[in-house]
């Protein structure tokens, strides 16, 4: 089929579309909807961070230095950089005997408002602390702890944790080339590439807990199936960790009192799925964020997903109205089916 289409429209001109292709599939993992190129090959970006927070859980490290819900949520999560993530982040990080200076995530302001104007009024700089993955590098440097990993090195694609992350997300998408694909992400870690197919097939994995086994020559302590368990318990408990309060994603998860999770990422991509693996993707090709939104609650609508009260909860996302500063509505966002 065709793409979906997120239309911006004032006066019943369309200003601007953005191209989505998106696909949905069952609780058997079976395809039933597809528009546009299901086979679209792209990079994972921050979709991939709840797998790759399995590795925190899967090597021991998260029962070793004790993490809570909050600290499993945010491993997963791009948060906004709040006082609120700064202070999960460096409880993290002090329970393995880190502190910041550790992270290796790059440093750019804060997306929290509140956070950002404090730096400001205090003449101070944004560190890494303040980077939308920082819980993700905080959780692979607490598992190159545990594994008696260098801790130097733990972003580059050949030390142990990198490799541990690389075989569940190959294990996930059962795509034995993905590893050829692998380059460094925003963030400086690695990331991979795979088909739009098998990162739905991988969310529906790891949501439902259905995980493939990995090599046991890995350094793992617990099996897969119960690390995908806990960390999307972490998620659904804790949505405001996963981005930020008032975010769309944070919403979605709780929109559905944690029966759907999901998680967005670079480039417009979204994957997420309930518990009994109904599972959505949707990729914008031009790579906005402002249509992922509208796509993925357009998608769920169509399937018949939400029940009232979610789509309810959810409903400025399905034809959004477009106000100028004065708040006076100029137009709407809408979403087309072919």
């Amino acid at each position: 089929m065709e793409p979906l289409r997120v239309e911006i429209v004032r006066k019943g001109i369309v200003e601007a579309t953005h191209i989505v292709h998106a696909l949905a599939i069952d609780e058997s993992g079976r395809t039933i909807a597809a528009f546009g190129d299901a086979e679209l090959v792209t990079y994972w970006r921050s979709t991939a961070k709840p797998l790759q927070a399995m590795a925190v859980v899967l090597t021991g490290a998260a029962d070793a230095f004790g993490l809570t819900q909050r600290e499993l949520a945010i491993a997963c999560g791009s948060h906004a950089g709040s006082s609120e993530h700064i202070a999960v982040v460096r409880e993290m990080l002090a329970k393995a005997g880190l502190d910041e200076s550790h992270l290796q995530c790059g440093v750019h302001e804060p997306f929290d408002a509140e956070e950002r104007n404090r730096l400001i009024r205090e003449g101070l700089k944004p560190s890494p602390i303040h980077s939308n993955c920082s819980g993700k590098h905080a959780a692979m440097l607490l598992a190159a702890k545990k594994i008696r990993a260098p801790l130097e090195t733990y972003r580059e694609p050949d030390h142990p944790v990198q490799k541990l992350i690389t075989q569940v997300l190959a294990a996930a998408t059962g795509d034995k080339d993905l590893p050829q694909t692998v380059v460094a992400d925003g963030c400086g870690a690695p990331i991979w590439a795979s088909s739009l197919f098998s990162i739905a097939v991988a969310f529906h994995r790891f949501v439902t807990g259905k995980f493939p086994s990995l090599d046991t020559n890995s350094p793992i302590e617990l099996p897969p199936n119960e690390a995908a368990v806990r960390l999307v318990t972490a998620m659904a408990e804790h949505p405001e960790m996963v981005a930020n309060k008032g975010h769309w994603n944070t919403r979605l998860i709780e929109a559905t009192k944690g029966q759907f999770v999901g998680k967005g990422g670079a480039e417009g991509l979204f994957a997420g799925a309930f518990r009994d693996g109904r599972t959505v993707v949707v990729k914008c090709q031009d790579g906005s964020h402002r249509a992922t939104p509208f796509a993925v609650v357009a998608m769920l609508t169509h399937l018949g997903w939400l029940k009232d009260d979610e789509a309810e909860a959810l409903a400025e996302f399905r034809e959004s109205p477009l106000k100028n500063l004065h708040g006076e509505q100029v137009g709407i966002i809408r979403v087309r089916f072919p």
